[in-house]
């Protein structure tokens, strides 16, 4: 198997880059060819650049289908992923040709499914090319948003008829067959369609396709009854560019404010008093129960959950756009809207919010590329909450409360309130109702903000606290690459957000601009900044493998001390320090002409070589180096350097002035 690492940000640039170069290219060399031949001039040697242009051509496909194979590993794996690796052997091989050709036999297949076993070739084809771009970007032009909710409902009809006819027998297998093959269609036709609003280029879906989508799940004439929830579903299980995933949500949110109907959704996926819509494979009675099914008729929830996926589109949907004042025991907030309202106002029939939970989620988490914004929705989060909490606490009247959103009543242990444990809320909401069992388990339940893991969401940060969440905001912004952001303490008791990087040039980048008071971790070391961003400590276990140098940098750092200063590594290259802003600092290095040692080539580079040698003897070492200012010296220049080393538990002491000697 030959495994190879994506950087998704890098790849995906990459495409653009050579995306738009074919574009300007053709059109320019046309330009160009029509100038010369009406001078009449010869226009031979432009071919030279349809070489290019079919080198374009040759090697898009490939990078394509690399990159959308690494974002549905990406999606599959807990936390923010900058690289994903992929194994090549899996890359389909099929011309972009080919590849249309069997979607559009897919497209086949579904427009003519009416009833019974889901066909084995429409299930080879969505599975064996779920994840190629070229095959997406046909399927989503050849099934509409009708189609789509017309062979989830058809498949729907089909399950629910199994159901039946096994529900007074022990034999369920075929049910559990069935429920399979749905399930998997269901994650390639979402894995599909989802890719296929990724895509970009000459392979970028209409402007107007997430339109279409959004029209065929409000309209109030469906060609099919329980359309919207049918689409839903698709959305649900599938990744989405944010644009796409934005453009629903709001349309839907719009039209729910607009109409304000009790129980819309729910009247609209039933006939003759019966709801018979999308089937959700995953939820039957008594939890999944062979026999049983559950009729996934919100469009909403399904979004949310995709949206989950995306904290991109959950910065957009709840760290912009309109607001709403909100008030209790004296106190007024200005919060997102759309928050609001999935938190305070609506209900969740279909999943008690899990969707909508993890959509939250997903816009607390810093990401690469993003901001603090994490830290504002999250004051949003915490107002919503608690002040619902106060209103209802001055009321006694129970039906009124009854009709607060389920997002509060059914999830509120899950919902973010800065790291503050919900539950006593919740369980106030609970006894409010009466529901005194419920009271009880969301009061022993403890669950934290950023937890998620009971939600089987892909985020999985622990808890921030109001503090934390406090000193993350006053970041300007987060340093891209980093794979996990958390809070540690300092030994004086104060957190500092701590960045994790996997990658050295994502580190070198986030180090060369580093913030004040954060921490930096990189191949088992790390680094520590004072409130001026300079390093005050640098601990962990060197690796011995030289990280590479930038003279360039290094030169330049030396030159901001003073004479007979060099770039000076604070731990070796030798050690495994990187140069960077953080590692390197202006210390002494150069002969003065005085006949004594610098420290660069002294006694620092002995204590240097003795980890070597210990490194080299495959001994256990760790390092604890603390860089000092004297208080007058706002410099990056340190005065002064104590280093402990263990050896094999072995400790040695050293104290290194800045200075020759």
């Amino acid at each position: 198997m030959s495994v190879a690492s994506i950087d998704l940000e890098q790849m995906a640039e990459l495409i653009r880059a050579m995306e738009n170069a074919s574009t300007e290219l053709e059109s320019r060399v046309g330009s160009v060819r029509g100038h010369l031949t009406d001078v009449w001039l010869s226009t031979d040697d432009l071919n030279r650049v349809n070489g290019v242009l079919s080198w374009i051509d040759e090697e898009l496909p490939g990078l394509r289908r690399r990159l959308a194979l690494a974002r549905h590993v990406e999606a599959q794996t807990p936390g923010v992923q900058t690289f994903a690796q992929i194994d090549e052997s899996t890359i389909s091989t099929a011309t972009p040709e080919e590849a249309r050709e069997r979607a559009d036999r897919a497209a086949e297949l579904i427009e003519e499914y009416d009833d019974g076993e889901i066909p084995e070739e429409l299930r080879e084809l969505l599975a064996d090319n779920a994840t190629d771009p070229y095959f997406a970007q046909r399927l989503a032009e050849q099934v509409s948003p009708d189609d789509v909710a017309a062979v989830v409902l058809d498949m729907s009809y089909a399950r629910q008829a199994l159901a039946q006819s096994h529900g007074m027998t022990s034999d369920v297998s075929e049910v559990d067959t069935f429920d399979g093959h749905y399930e998997t269609f269901l994650n390639d036709l979402g894995t599909s369609l989802g890719l296929a609003t990724q895509n970009t280029g000459d392979l970028a879906l209409d402007p107007e396709y997430a339109e279409q989508w959004l029209d065929a799940i409000i309209t109030e004439e469906p060609a099919n009854v329980g359309q919207a929830g049918a689409l839903s579903l698709v959305i649900s299980r599938g990744t989405w560019s944010a644009d796409f995933l934005t453009t629903v949500a709001r349309g839907v949110y719009d039209y729910e404010r607009d109409v304000d109907e009790r129980d819309m959704w729910y009247n609209r996926s039933a006939s003759a008093g019966e709801l018979t819509g999308a089937i959700d494979p995953v939820h039957g009675d008594e939890e999944g129960a062979p026999t049983g099914y559950s009729v996934h008729y919100d469009p909403l929830a399904g979004i949310m959950a995709a949206i989950g996926r995306s904290p991109q589109a959950g910065h957009e949907l709840f760290g912009h756009g309109e607001t709403v004042e909100i008030e209790a025991d004296g106190e007024t907030a200005h919060v997102n809207a759309f928050m609001e309202y999935l938190i305070a106002r609506r209900r969740w029939p279909v999943d008690d919010g899990a969707g909508a939970r993890e959509a939250i989620a997903a816009a607390m988490t810093p990401f690469e590329g993003g901001d603090v914004i994490s830290a504002d929705i999250a004051t949003d989060a915490r107002a919503i909450v608690t002040m619902k909490a106060e209103e209802i606490e001055e009321r006694s009247d129970t039906n009124w409360f009854s009709e607060i959103g389920h997002l509060v009543l059914d999830g509120l242990g899950l919902i973010p309130v800065v790291g503050e444990p919900a539950d006593a809320i919740n369980a106030i909401w609970y006894a409010a109702e009466g529901n005194v069992i419920d009271a009880g388990l969301s009061g022993a339940a403890l669950i934290p903000f950023l937890g998620w893991g009971s939600t089987a969401g892909k985020w999985t940060r622990r808890a921030l606290t109001a503090e934390e969440l406090t000193i993350l905001g006053r970041l300007d912004t987060f340093p891209a690459g980093f794979d996990s952001v958390s809070m540690v303490a300092r030994a004086d008791g104060v957190p500092l957000p701590t960045f994790e990087f996997s990658n050295l040039r994502a580190f070198n980048r986030a180090a060369n601009n580093a913030h004040p008071n954060a921490r930096y971790v990189f191949n088992g070391v790390a680094w520590e900044t004072d409130s001026l961003g300079r390093p005050i400590r640098v601990e962990g276990s060197p690796s011995g493998s030289a990280a590479g140098r930038n003279r360039r940098l290094q030169q330049g750092i030396g030159h901001e001390g003073i004479d007979g200063d060099v770039g000076f590594h604070i731990l070796a290259d030798s050690l495994g320090g990187p140069t960077n802003r953080l590692n390197v600092v202006p210390g002494n290095g150069k002969p003065l002409g005085d006949g004594m040692r610098n420290l660069n080539q002294g006694r620092y580079a002995d204590m240097e070589r003795y980890l070597r040698e210990a490194l080299g003897n495959n001994q256990n070492v760790q390092v604890d180096i603390v860089p000092s200012y004297r208080p007058d010296n706002l410099t990056t220049r340190p005065d002064l350097f104590t280093v402990r080393t263990w050896v094999d538990g072995e400790l040695r002491e050293f104290r290194f002035p800045n200075r020759p000697g």
